[in-house]
């Protein structure tokens, strides 16, 4: 019980250390040999123009011994099911990119009401769709939320072989569940 206390505050130390405020404010997306998506989202709203590219943070994250979620112990992702086709990774984090920067504008990603799911993004192999529960309400968020979403999705379901598949609920609406998966 011990040990598993200790193996518990280690980690989550750890995770609290990736996740520390570079110099100036920024939050690095990659931290020693951990990198996290959802940090990389954050850089991109926060700053857009100097930010990784999709292809920049593909490779950071390959040559990462470890791909993390910036927010410690917190895994609201769920990955699967095996039903999905997995999407590309390349082409899902083209769309994670593309969302974040609609967010940058002010684009809301909404669901309308006589909708239970929607597309939110599709780049080549990966879609991105935002899903919710019954037709009375529409329901929305800043694009921002959703790339932040897949960004947390990113962080539990990608694999080696360079391919995803998953969903979490939006960290600004639990009614909105955002899935990334194969097109």
């Amino acid at each position: 019980m011990v040990k598993l206390a200790l193996s518990l505050v280690a980690l989550a130390m750890t995770g609290s250390v990736a996740a520390a405020p570079a110099p100036g404010g920024a939050t690095p997306a990659v931290s020693g040999t951990t990198f996290s998506f959802e940090a990389w989202v954050e850089d991109i709203i926060a700053h857009p123009d100097t930010a990784l590219t999709v292809d920049e943070a593909l490779a950071a994250a390959e040559a990462a011994d470890a791909v993390g979620s910036a927010g410690g112990l917190v895994k609201r992702a769920t990955c699967g099911p095996s039903r999905w086709t997995r999407a590309n990774g390349r082409d899902a984090t083209a769309c994670v990119d593309d969302l974040a920067r609609k967010g940058n504008n002010g684009v809301m990603c909404t669901i309308p009401k006589n909708k239970l799911e929607i597309q939110m993004c599709q780049i080549r192999n990966a879609e991105v769709v935002g899903i919710k529960h019954g037709l009375a309400h529409k329901q929305g968020a800043n694009c921002n939320a959703i790339a932040r979403t897949v960004g947390r999705v990113f962080d539990r379901c990608w694999r080696a072989d360079d391919t995803v598949s998953g969903s979490a609920y939006c960290v600004t609406n639990n009614n909105i569940n955002v899935a990334i998966k194969g097109a």
